[in-house]
């Protein structure tokens, strides 16, 4: 008889843990940026500017896919409370 191994809490558990991780890296990614603008007017100021905007968008690029991923997760909590349910004899 096939048996699952997974636990839905533990899916919320994670979803609450990405939910974390997305408002971590939008602080990480603000502090970046508020770095970036010292007001420095000079040549090397544009450029440290410049490099600390693309810094902050690399701290970023996961987020879109984490959020993508909440939906799933809850999807699949669904899924297990669902088959859990369910009564084998």
């Amino acid at each position: 008889m096939a048996q699952v191994n997974a636990n839905a809490e533990s899916i919320r558990e994670f979803k609450s843990a990405v939910s974390a991780i997305i408002s971590v890296l939008r602080g990480a990614a603000a502090k970046v940026r508020a770095v970036g603008n010292e007001g420095w007017d000079d040549a090397q100021g544009q450029q440290f500017r410049a490099t600390m905007q693309k810094a902050a968008q690399h701290i970023e690029s996961p987020i879109e896919s984490l959020k993508a991923s909440q939906p799933k997760l809850d999807k699949l909590a669904k899924a297990l409370d669902d088959y859990n349910k369910v009564k084998f004899n």
